[in-house]
């Protein structure tokens, strides 16, 4: 499936803080009577916006006369990827990243969008366009505090697999090992030749580890480094402290229907931990992908899609609709 891309810079929640985006599109018509999306998409900590290219390649080529596509807009947080290019001498020192700013960096950019589509004239993003948030780990814990903290943003959220803290946690670990972390090398072949090896990314689709070499990082002082420097991955595992958990107690709060997409596998979202968070949630649904861990979209981005396909045919009715809950497993 060709998609198109165009680039587009945003202005984030902090003075002079800029968040850019990948806005994907389809030349292809959608099918007639079919509900039209804006779909928001938040990537995990240390990756960046092309890491959803996969996935969205697949959810493109799937659209169907329940929803359509009228255009992806991949974020990339402020301290990550092209934003973090942007953001530099902002963020070239931080040691904490409380995850409610890129909550309001995700507000930030879907109030823009917002103005931009009432400016064209065209039906604003509060009519037949509909906005579905799709989120991964750390952000899609964010798109929740999002969602917490401006009620009915989304007309929909897919989560998967999320950083949900039952209590205040500080990430020392993930932090120091974050720090430790090689992130520069003389070119790409010795990049790949780090990266192809390593247990973490060996488990990964080709395609997601070929992205990440592409364009997770960039060129400084004849180096190839990490666009997301270790300083700044570890700022935001220790700004999980108090806005994880703040999410986790407030999920009640999210009216908007919501599905929870996490593997069998992964340590960061058991299934009966995020069944039991989720209990009161007025509009849930609950899937585990057996076999895969906590980065399965990295891990198998084609079978993440083909079960969002499923959760997009099962969610857009209900937008609007009367609230009841729902457990299933794909």
């Amino acid at each position: 499936m060709v998609m198109q891309v165009v680039k587009q810079v945003f202005d984030g929640s902090r003075k002079g803080q800029k968040i850019v985006a990948n806005i994907y599109s389809s030349p292809k018509a959608p099918e007639k009577g079919s509900r039209c999306l804006t779909l928001i998409l938040s990537h995990a900590n240390g990756f960046h916006k092309e890491m959803w290219e996969p996935t969205l390649e697949r959810l493109f080529s799937q659209q169907n006369s329940i929803w359509s596509i009228a255009k992806a807009v991949a974020i990339d947080g402020y301290n990550h990827g092209d934003s973090a290019i942007l953001n530099r001498k902002l963020i070239d020192k931080e040691d904490f990243s409380p995850w409610f700013m890129h909550a309001r960096d995700i507000l930030a950019v879907v109030r823009q969008l917002r103005e931009e589509q009432q400016s064209k004239q065209k039906d604003s993003l509060d009519g037949p366009q509909c906005i579905v948030g799709i989120g991964h780990s750390w952000g899609a814990a964010s798109l929740l505090l999002s969602e917490i903290m401006s009620p009915l943003t989304f007309s929909s959220l897919i989560i998967t697999d999320p950083v949900l803290f039952p209590k205040v946690t500080w990430n020392r670990d993930y932090a120091k090992m974050t720090l430790k972390r090689r992130w520069q090398w003389k070119d790409e072949a010795e990049a790949r030749a780090y990266f192809e090896p390593h247990p973490f990314f060996g488990v990964w689709d080709k395609r997601c580890l070929d992205l990440h070499i592409k364009y997770g990082l960039e060129q400084v002082d004849g180096q190839l480094v990490l666009k997301c420097r270790p300083n700044n991955e570890a700022a935001v595992f220790s700004g999980a402290a108090y806005a994880s958990p703040f999410a986790t107690r407030n999920l009640w709060r999210v009216q908007c229907p919501t599905a929870f997409v996490t593997g069998e596998k992964s340590q960061q979202s058991p299934a009966e931990y995020i069944k039991q968070i989720t209990a009161k949630m007025a509009d849930c649904r609950r899937v585990v992908l057996d076999g895969l861990g906590h980065l399965l979209v990295q891990e198998n981005p084609d079978r993440a899609a083909d079960n969002y396909v499923r959760l997009l045919d099962q969610l857009v009715p209900r937008i609007n609709a009367p609230v009841s809950a729902s457990i299933s497993k794909l």
